[in-house]
């Protein structure tokens, strides 16, 4: 099959059977075997080890050649001194594909180590067989039950997530995992030997499962092809790229970490702007900007109506929304007279921004979502930001539980937008108390259930907005 076909890759998600050499005869938490088990992959799961006869309930094996059932798809965690002969015996299995997790290759600058990968990756092409990495975490596949890593979500979702970086997949994984998002495929690639960036973005431009691409790039090996990549997954799909090594300091981790050219950040802006994608300066922003695409399919324009408690709030989110670019026009007299009537609280402002006292507390819940379904009935507004906390500090003993309140806000609030059709944008800010992040979890993740998206702060919002409805007008 051809380089850079969908089947080309498509087979790695789909293993029958996984071999992991090298596996741990301790089998912690963060073992290949343990966060595969947890994902609930069906097929065959075999440990490899010489030191051991069973690991984690599973018949382990000295060698892969010992193994006597068929290979789909090995993990390497063997020595650096190892891989060779485990190459050797991969062929003689017939194996499709192999991860290397192991490291110390061309990523050290080591003459010797570039070498052997040179001479690995030679033998496994010879053979058909697909490398990713190595040095790298490797495939994280819910449906198919893959997992490089213990407690990710085992729900599959739309998002995509490419990275040169482990830790980088991981972090993302977990942070935005918590506003919602859930993964088709999440590859972990590394020095990207054979599987990198470039054909990675080809597949998931054609793969059914993803709907938004979000990637770590450090170095690009091939410009020529990653840019037709680029633009073959960005004229299809909204496509988010971190860049790390954009200083000097980060070139030069980068070069230490994967063995990668960093190269011009200029020139590597210009060709993501050119394809038609979205590059952010930070990890936050990635997830951020995922959370976007995701739950934010389209948007009428830059005309926010903003709500929330707290005057001093509402000027900074009004500031916020500013800077990004963003308009909030001034309410239409009929919708501030509407707000007049049904909030007459002292100190409430119904200009835009809409700055109430009545949504504080588990008793402000349903006044608060009458001032939001007002605002949006306003012609010039083209979206609601909401901004909330759920620091309050203790809840009365006969009262709703704060993790109560905040589940019944996200559900209603999803059902204000539904109603209304004006997309609602949520701000829950940082807590300050226990208690509080126990309620801001419960409403980020039951905000995402209703199909709304959720930051952290007003500004990371409106950047948010600011560049989708930037990413909207260039397509």
């Amino acid at each position: 099959m051809p380089e850079g076909s969908f089947a080309s890759l498509d087979f790695m998600f789909h293993p029958r059977s996984i071999a992991v050499p090298g596996a741990s005869t301790q089998d912690g938490p963060g073992s290949f075997i343990a966060a595969i088990k947890e994902m609930g992959f069906t097929g065959d799961l075999y440990p490899v080890n010489p030191k051991a006869e069973e690991i984690a309930g599973l018949k382990c094996y000295p060698r892969l050649l010992d193994i006597p059932g068929h290979v789909d798809h090995v993990i390497s965690s063997v020595p650096l001194r190892f891989v060779e002969q485990l190459m050797e015996e991969c062929i003689a299995k017939d194996v499709k594909s192999v991860h290397f997790f192991t490291a110390g290759f061309s990523e050290t600058g080591d003459e010797d180590a570039t070498a052997l990968e040179t001479r690995v990756l030679a033998r496994a092409r010879e053979a058909g067989i697909r490398v990713v990495g190595p040095n790298c975490m490797g495939l994280y596949y819910p449906k198919g039950g893959l997992s490089f890593m213990p407690w990710l979500p085992t729900q599959p979702g739309p998002v995509a997530m490419l990275s040169q970086s482990g830790a980088n997949a991981g972090e993302f994984c977990r942070t935005a995992a918590v506003r919602g998002l859930r993964y088709s495929k999440v590859v972990s690639y590394g020095n990207g030997t054979d599987v990198r960036e470039s054909e990675l973005l080809e597949y998931c431009a054609e793969d059914p499962e993803t709907e938004v691409i979000a990637c770590y790039i450090e170095g690009i090996t091939d410009g020529a092809h990653f840019m037709r990549a680029l633009r073959k997954a960005a004229a299809v799909k909204p496509v988010v790229i971190l860049k790390g090594g954009r200083t000097e300091a980060g070139s030069r981790a980068t070069a230490s970490h994967t063995g990668s050219l960093a190269g011009s950040l200029q020139v590597f802006d210009a060709a993501v702007r050119q394809a038609g994608a979205v590059r952010v300066e930070r990890m936050e922003e990635l997830v951020d900007q995922a959370v976007a695409f995701r739950y934010l399919k389209s948007l009428a324009g830059p005309r926010a109506g903003i709500v929330g408690g707290g005057g001093g709030y509402s000027v900074l989110a009004s500031d916020e929304i500013g800077a990004a670019g963003l308009d909030m026009p001034t309410l239409p007299p009929e919708i501030q007279q509407k707000l007049h009537d049904f909030t007459p609280t002292a100190g409430t402002s119904v200009r835009n921004p809409v700055d109430t006292s009545v949504g504080w507390g588990p008793d402000g819940l349903k006044p608060m979502l009458e001032t939001i379904r007002i605002v949006s009935e306003s012609p010039n507004i083209d979206y609601i930001l909401y901004h909330t906390s759920y620091s309050w500090g203790a809840m009365r003993a006969e009262g709703p539980s704060i993790v109560e309140v905040a589940t019944e806000a996200a559900e209603k609030l999803g059902e204000v937008a539904k109603t209304s059709g004006k997309p609602i944008v949520c701000v829950a800010r940082i807590p300050t108390t226990e208690m509080g992040m126990a309620g801001t979890l419960a409403f980020q993740q039951n905000v995402a259930s209703a199909g709304l998206p959720v930051f952290n702060s007003v500004q990371s919002a409106a950047l948010a907005v600011q560049r989708l409805l930037a990413w909207q007008a260039a397509r």
